[in-house]
């Protein structure tokens, strides 16, 4: 007979509003480290799974212990919960669910349950006495110190008292932090910069997003962005460029340098092939130099909904089936889509106007035609009316603007004069959503210009880019009034949006006006 199913349930009343607590519960990544899970690595897998599913596996007092687990399920900032099958190991599922429900008197109350089924005797003997005397404890001291920093306003990236450094970083850091206070008089965001990187924990250094700190620190962001280059080039920090997926916007690829980028990438999570695009997708980020603090990337959880903080509701739904959310939103736009049908619905969420209860079916035919318009609190009924399970995804379609794009980064000055060498690999094309062409002209100087290039041969002011162009096109070919075509044929004033006195500034534009290529 086998072992009967064990359920752990525990309660606790904190002080910080479901809102407030969401960003340090839900990190169940940070969670599953904070309270001695070991580290996980994806496993062996044949084929491909669907719905974002993966097999994982790690290694517990000496036993191998593997699984799949479903996509993570939660409604923002209510509940969230996560099921795993068990190949190895002492149990052969385990199920996990957070509530956070607000107390009338302020605060939370928040409900952590597991359900464990064990695999033998001895099974389900380890299983009760790890989570009894080992996780009991180790839960309830993790939402506590997450509740005291949520009612403090701080980060998740507090200081970590077991980041330990050579005597001889130490003193390296000191040395670049003088070295900077010398050439720079922000000497109070050095300090801080310098700090951070000492005693932070490794998912804060290990992606340092400039803007956020700044954030954080209620400073400015350029101060921090431009400190950032600044410290890389003194050996504080190393730059990374990261490739982000448009859709679940988790990195997809990095690298050090603009030459290391690839135009075109594969996301297997959301099984999508994408170009990438300078003003959104290319992220650049910092970590600590390794001769000071080596950082080691460890994943104590693939699924957090933590990694894809825009996603504020993520549902598994079984074919032929219906499930009602109660969504507290906030205004702006929205997009309801499945990981595993193509399309998908608009949705609008405005305080005025907006239906508070709505119905949205999804068919083998495809999605409502009609755009959705919902309320602030809204209770929303998704049904699946397929022959297959969808994973259903309402995501919010604004991105954050604490990411330190590359469109950005690359135009500041600060950047261009210490990393002059930094450009994409020769023939590389980027998207760029937005290309802006500065002319500038002498006064009364059309003229002497127009005589001065006639006589040399060089064409008049109309093209008065033409020491630019010349690189760039190559040969003098026609095609049309005020258009000359580039290279690979493209139109150059039409595809580039500007006016043919302004050309393309040696910039490889496509007629499209969102490609600009590296040889420029």
């Amino acid at each position: 007979m086998p072992p009967r199913q064990l359920h752990y349930r525990w309660q606790y009343n904190l002080k910080a509003s479901p809102a407030e607590l969401w960003p340090f519960v839900s990190d169940t990544n940070r969670f599953n480290r904070d309270t001695g899970v070991p580290s996980v690595e994806p496993g062996e897998t044949r084929q491909r799974l669907r719905n974002a599913r993966q097999r994982l596996r790690l290694s517990i007092y000496g036993v191998a212990v593997e699984w799949e687990e479903q996509p993570f399920e939660w409604i923002r900032p209510s509940r969230f919960g996560v099921a795993r099958s068990y190949s190895k190991g002492p149990m052969v599922e385990l199920r996990a669910l957070a509530e956070l429900t607000p107390r009338a008197a302020g605060g939370t109350t928040l409900t952590y349950q597991v359900f464990i089924k064990p695999r033998s005797l001895f099974g389900a003997l380890s299983v009760a006495l790890q989570m009894k005397f080992v996780s009991a404890r180790r839960f309830a001291r993790a939402f506590k110190h997450y509740d005291d920093m949520a009612l403090l306003d701080l980060p998740p990236a507090t200081a970590d008292s077991t980041v330990e450094l050579s005597s001889a970083a130490i003193d390296r850091i000191a040395n670049i932090k003088l070295k900077l206070h010398a050439e720079n008089g922000e000497t109070e965001i050095i300090d801080r910069l310098a700090s951070f990187v000492r005693t932070a924990d490794d998912f804060a250094v290990g992606r340092i997003r400039p803007y956020q700190l700044a954030d954080d620190w209620n400073v400015s962001r350029r101060a921090v962005l431009e400190l950032c280059l600044k410290a890389t080039r003194a050996g504080l920090l190393d730059l990374q460029w990261e490739l982000l997926c448009p859709l679940c916007r988790g990195a997809r690829e990095s690298g050090g340098s603009l030459r290391d980028i690839s135009s075109e990438l594969h996301c297997e999570t959301c099984r999508i092939d994408f170009k990438v695009n300078f003003d959104r997708f290319v992220e650049l980020t910092f970590r600590p130099n390794p001769s000071l603090r080596p950082v080691q990337r460890q994943d104590f959880c693939i699924g957090s909904p933590q990694r894809t903080p825009h996603i504020v509701a993520q549902q598994l739904l079984p074919p032929q089936s219906k499930r009602v959310l109660s969504l507290p939103l906030e205004p702006g736009r929205y997009r309801l889509r499945a990981l595993e049908l193509s399309g998908g619905i608009d949705v609008s969420v405005t305080a005025g106007d907006g239906t508070d209860k709505a119905t949205v079916a999804i068919a083998e035919a495809g999605w409502p035609h009609e755009p959705l318009k919902l309320a602030t609190l809204s209770s929303l009924e998704l049904e699946n009316a397929t022959t297959a399970e969808q994973l259903l995804i309402l995501e919010h379609l604004a991105w954050s603007d604490q990411a330190a794009t590359a469109a950005e980064v690359t135009a500041l000055q600060t950047f261009r004069d210490l990393f002059s060498s930094e450009a994409l690999r020769p023939g590389e094309q980027i998207s760029v959503g937005t290309l802006t062409v500065l002319f500038t002209d002498l006064r009364n100087s059309t003229p002497v210009v127009s005589r001065d290039w006639r006589r040399d041969g060089i064409w008049p002011r109309d093209e008065s880019f033409r020491c630019s162009q010349k690189n760039h096109y190559g040969r003098r070919r026609r095609a049309g009034k005020n258009n000359w075509r580039c290279r690979d044929g493209n139109l150059s004033p039409a595809g580039c949006r500007v006016k043919s006195n302004a050309g393309c500034a040696g910039i490889t534009v496509r007629a499209s006006g969102r490609h600009a290529a590296a040889d420029a």
